[in-house]
């Protein structure tokens, strides 16, 4: 037995868990089919009847342990190589078009921004992949242009909080886990930009996205300067990110900015200056 064991280092084997006790009873049983062998006398059968049952009984057990395993790693929820941990839906990307090229000081619009998601559930959910929306505005016009599964936009009676709310539904919750869809829908704010100096916008990111990408068109004679980026979660105050700033390009008249790997459940805000004098 000493022989048999000598090389290795049990207690690091059994650190494995259960199958490392599988292993070490298989190299037993081994030893003891090799022990009966060398007698001069002839096997006997009652032993190696008992080495059987004894072999039998460990490849049941390591059976046993492979399937555990599996349906463990079938129970254990949905994580992203990212870290995301996506629980319902999960976001590839996100991309905005925010085109202000048509805004006026004297029509306050309208705004044209181009939505695309690329979205993969990742849960056996019911529920539909559900955007928030809102506006100070008059009100937010909906028009999808590239989908399998239509979405819908349906506004919300909420008088306790301020602007027009909205819920952007791609319904997509009796589909399987697994299954993935590009959307692409457009959505026009006539009058939601009223203010000439200075104004802001809000990118919601109700799931975890692996990446979002953010482009503005200003206007030919409304540049724009100071651009900054922040994040806001719940009821909390805006944070800045000071880390991956906006950048303005053509003289203010576009500004972009990229986010790797963002949470669930918070929105990104940007705020400008207009050139009061371009």
């Amino acid at each position: 037995m000493t022989t048999v064991f000598g090389s290795l280092n049990i207690l690091e084997v059994l650190r494995v868990g259960l199958s490392g006790l599988l292993f070490l009873l298989s190299v037993l049983a081994f030893w003891l089919i090799r022990r009966e062998q060398d007698r001069k006398e002839e096997p006997r059968k009652g032993i190696i009847e008992t080495i059987y049952v004894f072999m039998a009984v460990n490849l049941i057990g390591a059976i046993l342990v492979a399937f555990a395993g599996h349906i463990g790693q079938r129970l254990l929820p949905p994580k992203d190589p990212e870290g995301l941990d996506a629980e319902t839906y999960l976001v590839d990307y996100t991309f905005f078009l925010v085109d202000l090229t048509q805004w006026t000081e004297t029509t306050l619009g309208p705004v044209v921004i181009t939505r695309t998601d690329y979205v993969r559930k990742v849960s056996d959910t019911d529920s539909d992949y559900v955007i928030p929306f809102f506006t100070t505005g008059d009100r937010i016009d909906y028009n999808p242009l590239s989908y399998s599964s239509r979405p819908k936009f349906i506004q919300k009676n909420d008088p306790d909080r301020k602007g027009i709310h909205y819920d952007y539904v791609l319904p997509i919750g009796h589909q399987p886990k697994g299954h993935s869809e590009i959307v692409t829908t457009q959505f026009t704010f006539p009058t939601g930009f009223k203010n000439p100096s200075k104004e802001w916008w809000q990118a919601r990111v109700a799931y975890p996205s692996k990446t979002i990408s953010v482009v503005f068109r200003f206007p030919p004679a409304k540049p724009v300067n100071n651009v900054s980026v922040s994040l806001k979660r719940g009821d909390e105050a805006l944070k800045q990110i000071d880390d991956n700033p906006v950048s303005v390009t053509d003289s203010g008249h576009i500004a972009t900015w990229v986010g790797i790997n963002q949470k669930g459940n918070h929105r990104i805000q940007f705020d400008w200056d207009w050139y009061l004098n371009p």
